[in-house]
């Protein structure tokens, strides 16, 4: 697998060279927690106990809210999160193909988690390729994937996951929110994603 990123990377470094820069600036943002420093001192003493209540609710919406019920359902893996600064290639090219497919509407993993402690897990990155032709270079939703059952456990943040063979591994997991299922990269894939947090978001039957 690591042979198939390496060929994917100097392939399509020529396409997607200056495609990350844009988004440095949005990820790394140091405006995101400074809410109301700016606030007048007239009203300070009158807002002590709201600003109380605020930066409570702030804390609690950064803690991990998952849930048994909220754990079910089917998860796709839509961004990978890391330092870009770093400029770590593999990282970036890895987060670059799965915007290419995401958006071509191909999903790369995807985590279902039954009611009944079962789960499924499904994966296409041992099957990417690359075509080139006249339009430049192409990467086509794989049409085969990797397939694993196993049944699943959670307590607290620890979600324990026993594969046919009964072999256990236990992850950390955290929701950002009821859709937003955070989990580290070296678990979804160690070879490609590690040193980054992949994001899955839960798909929502529509009515």
């Amino acid at each position: 697998m690591k042979r198939t990123y390496l060929l994917l990377f100097l392939a399509l470094a020529l396409v997607f060279s200056c495609s990350t820069d844009s988004t440095d600036d949005a990820d790394l943002d140091p405006n995101m927690e400074q809410g109301s420093d700016d606030d007048s001192d007239d009203t300070n003493d009158e807002s002590d106990t709201d600003d109380t209540s605020n930066d409570d609710t702030s804390d609690d919406n950064v803690e991990n809210v998952v849930s048994y019920d909220n754990l079910v359902g089917e998860w796709l893996l839509s961004d990978l999160r890391f330092d870009e600064t770093l400029n770590d290639d593999q990282l970036n090219f890895a987060k670059q193909i799965l915007e290419y497919l995401t958006e071509n509407e191909c999903d790369l993993i995807t985590l279902t988690f039954n009611d009944d402690g079962s789960s499924v897990s499904e994966s296409k990155v041992d099957h990417l390729s690359i075509n080139a032709g006249s339009g430049g270079l192409e990467i086509p939703c794989p049409a085969e994937m990797d397939e694993e059952a196993a049944t699943w456990t959670l307590e607290d943040d620890q979600l324990t996951l026993s594969d046919e063979a009964m072999e256990e591994r236990t992850i950390t997991i955290v929701m950002e929110d009821e859709n937003t299922l955070i989990i580290d990269g070296a678990d979804v894939d160690e070879n490609n994603y590690d040193g980054a947090e992949a994001v899955f978001i839960k798909q929502v039957e529509e009515e």
